[in-house]
């Protein structure tokens, strides 16, 4: 099993469900080919760098995953067919340096994805008078 990270970029014209759609089955291409997903970093929606079937900007999402050497060509076959991507880069980390910075780059995916929750200030609403003699009174 090899490390690999993939970086696809979904079409801006979806509706948020359906880009969840396109990337759950983008995850689903991996793991039905053998592939074990370590952890995935959304990225959101941003500016291309250049227009792409004219579209400006696209949703970002990286997929951080161990697969058999052999089954990428498959992986990457159907992404190509997938309509919905308008890029995608998969790469390999293949020594013991480059492993080690895929391995930082998972925790630090994973942290990401955890700081979001932690640091949520709760929403405080201002309570209502419960009548109008109350609010008068004020």
């Amino acid at each position: 099993m090899r490390h690999y990270e993939n970086l696809v970029i979904v079409k801006p014209t979806l509706t948020a469900e359906e880009i969840q759609a396109s990337v759950s089955a983008i995850e689903e291409v991996i793991t039905s080919n053998g592939g074990e997903i370590a952890t995935t970093n959304p990225m959101g929606m941003r500016k291309l760098a250049y227009p792409i079937n004219k579209s400006e900007r696209g949703y970002y999402h990286v997929i951080y995953y161990t697969v058999a050497p052999s089954a990428i060509s498959e992986i990457e076959r159907r992404f190509r067919i997938n309509e919905e991507l308008l890029r995608f880069v998969t790469i390999k980390y293949d020594t013991n340096r480059e492993i080690a910075a895929w391995n930082h780059l998972v925790s630090k995916a994973k942290k990401g994805a955890d700081a979001p929750a932690k640091t949520e200030a709760p929403v405080v609403e201002e309570e209502a008078p419960a009548t109008e003699e109350e609010a008068a009174a004020e």
